[in-house]
């Protein structure tokens, strides 16, 4: 039997998608100090077949300790769509497309984990959050006309796809931006340089055909920003120095989780474009309240943009 103590747990996967037992005992219950109350509200929802939970074990990011991971079952589904009369949550997913990709998932949960947090200390409004793989319009009758992030732009002379790890919206005083999150794991064979050239085609494409208005339709910008997650401060300088070689290169903006908190995530100075050794905050509100892919937008650039926005 669901109980209120796992609520928060259901409505946390459906959120984050993919979590650990450490995570969701730090998110849903703060006070259970030793993980006894959590491992036994996990066991419970599993064996109930509320949630599913993956036997392949992934290394934590944080403490590096072996740990399963857990996720919404179809029957966790349709309980959140029930309690919180939302059938978008039936659309959520309920397996794992790639079984080799759980510590990247974990990564990306940690992530928007912080940028909610970060959310919850600022005049900034997360409008929408989307995985790789939910739908941007569950809501939508048809599963045919349900979009994804992924998108395959080109197929000749070269395919040409774009596979953002989440896409988000953020809204500051009624102007919405585009922000596709890439996050980086620093893995033996996708050298610094390998990332720079599967990636950059991908992003130039999508902004020529303006696919991010397709997938975001509430932005007011013509333009979107592509946030690059790495795990160290030389990862990221590297991966800067590899993409300013790359079309599109203004897209990007680096950060390390060494200096990602929830405090830094939005107005500190700790993400980086690929032609300045100057970091910027994500989002400046200081000089006038709104969201750009220049994330040092002055108050007389305002018109400007918002007229390249409708053109």
């Amino acid at each position: 039997m669901i109980t209120t103590r796992d609520i928060p747990v259901l409505a946390a996967l459906g959120r984050y998608f993919l979590m650990n037992r450490r995570m969701i005992q730090q998110e849903c219950y703060p006070t259970d100090v030793d993980g006894r109350l959590s491992r036994r509200r996990l066991s419970a929802l599993v064996r109930d077949g509320y949630i599913s939970k993956q036997r392949m074990l992934v290394v934590n990011p944080r403490d590096e300790t072996p740990a399963p991971v857990y996720h919404l079952a179809k029957q966790g589904c349709q309980f959140l769509a029930e309690h919180f009369e939302d059938d978008r949550y039936l659309a959520k997913p309920t397996s794992i497309a790639q079984p080799m990709h759980l510590y990247h998932y974990l990564a990306v949960a940690n992530t928007h984990i912080l940028l909610d947090k970060a959310i919850t200390q600022s005049e900034v409004k997360l409008v929408t959050w989307c995985n790789e793989q939910e739908f941007l319009n569950p809501e939508d009758s048809d599963p045919k006309q349900r979009i994804r992030l992924y998108s395959e732009l080109k197929t000749a002379p070269k395919k040409i796809i774009c596979a953002p790890d989440s896409g988000f919206l953020l809204e500051v005083d009624g102007h919405r931006g585009v922000f596709y999150l890439e996050q980086d794991r620093d893995r033996d064979n996708y050298s610094h340089n390998r990332v720079a050239a599967l990636k950059s085609p991908g992003y130039t494409e999508l902004h020529r055909q303006q696919r991010h208005r397709k997938q975001f339709p509430a932005t007011t910008l013509n333009r979107f920003t592509v946030v690059m997650v790495a795990p160290s401060e030389k990862r990221r300088d590297a991966l800067r120095r590899a993409f300013h070689k790359k079309a599109g290169a203004d897209f990007w903006r680096f950060a390390s989780l060494t200096e990602l908190t929830p405090e830094t995530f939005l107005h500190e100075r700790v993400w980086y474009r690929t032609d300045s050794d100057e970091p910027q905050p994500l989002v400046n509100t200081r000089a006038v309240s709104t969201i750009s892919s220049e994330p040092t937008l002055n108050r007389e650039d305002v018109d400007d943009v918002l007229a390249v926005s409708k053109s």
